[in-house]
Parts: structure tokens; sequence; C-alpha cells
């Protein structure tokens, strides 16, 4: 878990870990030329699987089941400004892991800030 987010960033709880193949099967129907943006996906899962519950998904649970399933390997997801979707292609795999380690640089530049300033 991770500090002042520790509600957040938990292990799915194993209900959770239930929905992540219903998850999958959703993202997998998202290709390079038809992606969908976290706010149509965070809808989609609330009308197919939330619809009469007081409990919504939303798009901090969207990225942390995206976070376990690239965690785990179980398919390559790729998120951009045009939204997610899934391939297969090694170019493309790698220019997301590019994004990944470039937006881990920009959060310990911040660390390293804070604690110049501490």
């Amino acid at each position: 878990m991770i500090t002042n987010f520790e509600e957040i960033t938990a292990n799915l709880t194993p209900e959770e870990k239930e929905l992540t193949v219903a998850i999958m099967q959703i993202l997998m129907k998202l290709k390079k030329n038809k992606p969908m943006k976290s706010v149509e996906i965070v809808e989609l899962i609330n009308r197919k699987f939330y619809k009469n519950s007081d409990v919504k998904f939303t798009g901090v649970k969207l990225r942390k089941f995206c976070n376990y399933i690239r965690r785990k390997s179980l398919l390559p997801i790729i998120a951009t400004s045009n939204g997610y979707y899934i391939s297969y292609d090694k170019n493309e795999i790698a220019l997301q892991i590019e994004s990944l380690e470039q937006r881990s640089e920009a959060i310990l530049n911040s660390v390293n800030g804070l604690k110049f300033y501490l």
C-alpha cells in the first residue's frame, strides 16, 4: 500500500479479483483504432456490474485494475491520451513502457524536490 493512499492502493479484494476477468474481456475489445477513454470504461462497468448498487466503479479503481493486470502480465494494456486499448505490437508495448518510465521519473523528480525542501 502507498502512504496517504492506503484505501485505493490496497491489494485487490477477492470480490475485485473476480471482476478482473470481466474487465479484461471489456479491455480486449478495445483496439488502437477504437480506444476507449477511462470515463467511458467506468460508465460501462457501472452499467454492467453496479447498476443497482450504492458502490460505484471509479477511474481510480480502473487504474488499480490496469496496474494489477499489467503487473501480472495478463494483458498488454496501452493507455494514451486517446484512451485505453490492447496491443500485442512490440513497438506499441515498448512505447507504453517508455511512457510509464517517464511518469515514474517525473514522480521521482517531485520526490527529490520535496527532499531538497526538507
